[in-house]
């Protein structure tokens, strides 16, 4: 799906009690902006939609719906409301009120990576769509990891991600599997995956049938001691749950 025609909002425009600090980037469905709440300059994030481009209001309040769903995973930007205004020559604009996060998006961070840190990366990635997956919802829109962020609590983010329809929210689990995940394994990896990589893309290619906790079963089995990157991620999780 193309990406949707740009606002073209300057810093400083007002968009309901919000100004505009600068444009972060567009998507299917909006366009996301860095705003500062007027008058407390509180820095947010602000996701914009055209009321003509929008299949329906339902699907704005979906989306809304969906992310106070998944706010008690940790792993999305805190949802705060919506609202309505109108631009200058448009039918008027829907926005969704996000908490803005700090950090960078996986790709990049990737690059400067050692191969130990790939893969403690690739297990924190794969056991953020767990949590995700055990409250019964789905992502998809991760795998080119563009929409995934590593924030200074070293937590994974998902910044951006398909909620589904109105009455039918992303429940789509083999997609995240099959889909996203092992694409970001070979984007993560390159030419050089390590043998439980391989193991655990060959254990996921083979299952017929998803529900949410296959993607935990997997990774459970999938415990090679030998692993490096799964020893320091599995020690750091052990730091942080107790």
């Amino acid at each position: 799906m193309d990406r949707i025609r740009s606002f073209g909002l300057k810093a400083g425009t007002r968009v309901g009690n919000y100004r505009v600090v600068k444009c972060l980037g567009r998507c299917c469905e909006g366009e996301v902006y860095k705003v500062a709440e007027v008058p407390t300059e509180a820095i947010q994030a602000l996701k914009l939609f055209r009321t003509d481009e929008l299949p329906s209001i339902r699907h704005l309040v979906h989306f809304a719906w969906y992310y106070e769903q998944v706010r008690c995973t940790g792993h999305f930007p805190t949802y705060y409301h919506y609202g309505h205004w109108f631009l200058d020559d448009d039918n008027g604009c829907w926005f969704l009120v996000f908490e803005f996060i700090n950090g960078r998006p996986l790709k990049e961070v990737i690059c400067s990576y050692s191969l130990v840190e790939k893969e403690t990366l690739f297990f924190q990635l794969a056991y953020a769509v767990v949590d995700i997956h055990e409250h019964e919802y789905a992502i998809g829109d991760f795998s080119t990891l563009e929409n995934v962020f590593l924030t200074g609590k070293d937590s994974i983010m998902f910044i951006d991600c398909n909620p589904g329809e109105p009455d039918f929210p992303n429940c789509d689990f083999e997609n995240d599997c099959k889909d996203e995940l092992i694409p970001a394994a070979k984007l993560i990896f390159g030419e050089n995956e390590p043998e439980c990589i391989k193991i655990f893309e060959n254990k996921i290619n083979a299952i017929k049938c998803f529900t949410n906790h296959t993607l935990t079963e997997v990774l459970q089995k999938n415990q090679p001691t030998t692993t490096k990157g799964e020893t320091t991620w599995r020690t750091q999780q052990k730091k942080q749950r107790h």
